[in-house]
């Protein structure tokens, strides 16, 4: 029997998971740890659980995860942000778990990244320091448990928490330590789709179990976990969210890579670049012909600044986005990418067997960015879609989950 328990809260965005975990925190006598990904999320927590007298770690000594580690000793409840959940360590598990904390995070970690490390480094470490097991992970050797030099310190550190797989035996990638999880009496996930996301091939891989729940309620005074939904979608999204359907500026994503990012680092500062914004430009201040502060874009990152725009550039928000009302207001929208898996991190999952849903993950990402919008308090919003495939990919949704509302 297990003495943790996994709960994945799976519901669409701006269904009340927040609030019903905020219910079920306030009925509670339990400690709690609270992971969110944005600061004005860490001041929701505090300020609608006034009896729980949430903590947010500060910088002692420089380290907020030294400040966290002393707010665990003393049993507070605690909220943070992801950003420091991703350093988490022994110490930090070991409190967790004697203290009895339970873990409420809203939305996935990130809980795999490709390694830095170039191929004649790790040549040396399977060579001098490192065995692999049956599972791909890296075990550093009784014999170099002396090791003090600075060069492979990280990934000793991380060996020892079972935190390096090698992919086709010749790439690392971390692995964020999976007695993080098991630390906790309870763990509750609050995201959508969570079948076609990475931290569920992640919880496969480590054998983690886990059940869904849902929300039901009316309103945010009454929204709680059940164990069965019954609170069904009533939304056409037919008649709310207008895909662009204009030929000549989507000829620009007509083949299944395109928009990818290996698409912009091939076209990089091209003419095909340039009429992708031009295409932008044409969307927000002609078609649309609306105000900068109702406009939404997104791209990667390195390419943010080719594609800026009179009239758009302050609407940029990066393609991660995730649990922010801040841009709920916004109705004109430009999603110029077309989402990929990291091609290591999919390899390493097939090795072991692992399905992996591509276009999920592709969909599931692209709805977390959408749902930034004023689509989040149930208002049209009209947006830009040029990659073929990401408009097929949310063209199918829509009709799903309208056919079920």
């Amino acid at each position: 029997m297990l003495d943790y328990k996994v709960y994945i809260v799976d519901e669409m965005m701006g269904k009340g998971k927040s609030s019903a975990a905020i219910n079920y925190i306030n009925n509670s006598n339990e400690r709690f740890l609270v992971i969110t990904p944005y600061l004005d999320e860490v001041d929701r927590y505090k300020k609608f659980c006034p009896n729980k007298h949430f903590k947010e770690p500060i910088r002692r000594n420089g380290s907020k995860l030294l400040d966290i580690k002393h707010l665990l000793r003393n049993g507070e409840n605690i909220v943070s942000t992801h950003a420091l959940f991703q350093r988490f360590d022994k110490e930090v598990i070991d409190l967790c778990k004697s203290l009895n904390y339970n873990l409420i995070m809203d939305e996935v970690a990130e809980v795999v990244q490709e390694c830095d490390i170039k191929q004649d480094d790790i040549d040396i470490l399977l060579k001098d320091f490192c065995d692999v097991d049956d599972t791909g992970k890296l075990k550093w050797r009784a014999d170099c448990l002396s090791y003090s030099g600075d060069f492979f310190y990280e990934v000793k550190n991380m060996c020892e928490l079972d935190g390096v797989v090698i992919v086709r035996g010749k790439m690392l990638m971390w692995l964020f330590p999976v007695e993080v999880f098991k630390a906790f009496n309870t763990v509750y996930i609050l995201t959508y789709m969570f079948n076609a996301q990475i931290q569920r091939y992640y919880y496969d891989y480590c054998n983690i179990e886990y059940s869904y729940i849902h929300v039901d309620g009316t309103d945010i005074s009454n929204y709680h976990f059940v164990h069965e939904t019954s609170n069904m979608d009533t939304i056409n999204y037919n008649e709310i969210i207008h895909i662009l359907d204009n030929n000549k500026m989507n000829v620009i994503g007509d083949n299944q890579n395109s928009l990818s990012k290996s698409w912009y680092i091939k076209y990089n500062k091209t003419m095909i670049i340039k009429q992708l914004k031009n295409n932008i430009s044409n969307f927000f201040r002609h078609i649309r012909n609306d105000n900068s502060k109702d406009n939404l874009w997104t791209t990667f990152k390195d390419f943010k600044s080719q594609l800026s725009g009179k009239g758009y550039t302050k609407g940029f928000v990066p393609i991660n986005m995730r649990a922010t009302n801040a841009y709920k207001d916004r109705t004109s929208l430009a999603y110029t990418v077309n989402i990929f898996l990291n091609p290591i991190i999919k390899a390493f999952f097939q090795d072991h067997d692992i399905a992996v849903d591509e276009d999920g993950y592709a969909l599931s990402e692209m709805l977390q960015w959408i749902w930034r919008s004023a689509i989040r308090d149930g208002k049209e919003i009209w947006i830009y879609v040029p990659s073929c495939r990401m408009r097929g990919l949310l063209e199918n949704w829509i009709e799903t989950v309208s056919k079920n509302s």
